[in-house]
C-alpha cells in the first residue's frame, strides 16, 4: 500500500513538473527578454517525457527503451536545429520527425495512464492539462521547424527576413517569429482561427488542419475519462454510505 502511494505521488510530481514547464515556455513567448527560456524549456520537457516510462515500472521493456531513445533523439535534434543557421533548411527535418512521434506517443501513454486511475485528483487534472498544453507547444515547435525548412510557410511571417543577422543567423536569433508561430499553433489547437496568420504552403496547411483536429479530439477523450472516473468515484461513495446505514 505504501509503495503504491509513493508511486502515485511520484507520478503526480511528474505531472506537476510537466505542467509547470509548459506554462514557463508559454510565458517566455509573451516576453521577448525571456525568449531564451523557451528552448531550455523544450529541452527539459524532452528529458521529462522519458521519465514517464519509469512510473509503475520495475523493469523496462524494449518498447520503453525505444521510447527513451526517441526522447534522447528529440533532444539532440532540438539542440542541433537551434544552433544551425536559418539557411540550413534540412536541419529542421529530424526535429519534425522525432518530436511528432515522441509527443504523439507520450500523449497516448498519458491518456492510457489517466484511464487507469480510479479517482479524480489534482494530479490527474494537472496531467490532463499538461497533455493539452504539450500538444500546442509541440505543434508550435513543428510549425517553427517547417518555417525554417520552407521559409514563407506562414504569412505574413518569413524567417529569412526576420532573422537578426540574415540567413546566416542561428535559429535561436529568430525566436520572435517562433513566438508568433506558437501563438498560431494554439489558435489552431483551440479552433479559434483569428486569421491574422495564414498557412500558405501545402505542408503548413496540413499541419494547421491536423492541429485543429487533435485539439477537440484530445479534449473529448480526456473529458470522457475524467467524467467516467468521477462518476465511478461518486457511485462508490454512495454505496459505501449506504452500507454504513
Amino acid at each position: 500500500m505504501k509503495s503504491d502511494r509513493s508511486k502515485r505521488r511520484h507520478q503526480e510530481k511528474i505531472y506537476e513538473l510537466l505542467l509547470s514547464l509548459c506554462l514557463v515556455v508559454l510565458v517566455s513567448f509573451a516576453f521577448p527578454r525571456l525568449s531564451w527560456i523557451g528552448p531550455l524549456g523544450y529541452a527539459l520537457i524532452a528529458l521529462l517525457l522519458t521519465q514517464l516510462v519509469m512510473i509503475r515500472k520495475e523493469t523496462l521493456t524494449l518498447e520503453d527503451r525505444l521510447y527513451q531513445l526517441l526522447g534522447l533523439g528529440a533532444l539532440i535534434a532540438l539542440l542541433l536545429w537551434q544552433i544551425t543557421p536559418v539557411r540550413w533548411v534540412v536541419s529542421g527535418v529530424p526535429l519534425v520527425l522525432t518530436w511528432s512521434v515522441l509527443v504523439g506517443w507520450s500523449v497516448i501513454r498519458l491518456v492510457e495512464r489517466l484511464s487507469q486511475e480510479r479517482k479524480v485528483t489534482s494530479g490527474l487534472l494537472m496531467g490532463a492539462a499538461a497533455g493539452y498544453l504539450l500538444l500546442g507547444l509541440t505543434a508550435g515547435l513543428v510549425m517553427s521547424a517547417v518555417e525554417t525548412i520552407q521559409p514563407g510557410s506562414f504569412e505574413p511571417l518569413n524567417i529569412l527576413h526576420d532573422a537578426a543577422s540574415g540567413p546566416d543567423a542561428s535559429v535561436l536569433m529568430s525566436m520572435r517569429a517562433f513566438s508568433q508561430i506558437n501563438y498560431f499553433a494554439f489558435i489552431c489547437l483551440t479552433t479559434v482561427g483569428f486569421g491574422d496568420i495564414e498557412p500558405v504552403l501545402p505542408v503548413s496547411r496540413m499541419l494547421a488542419v491536423v492541429t485543429g483536429i487533435i485539439g477537440p479530439l484530445y479534449l473529448a477523450v480526456v473529458m470522457g475519462v475524467l467524467i467516467g472516473r468521477y462518476t465511478n468515484q461518486v457511485e462508490e461513495k454512495d454505496i459505501f454510505n449506504h452500507e454504513d446505514r
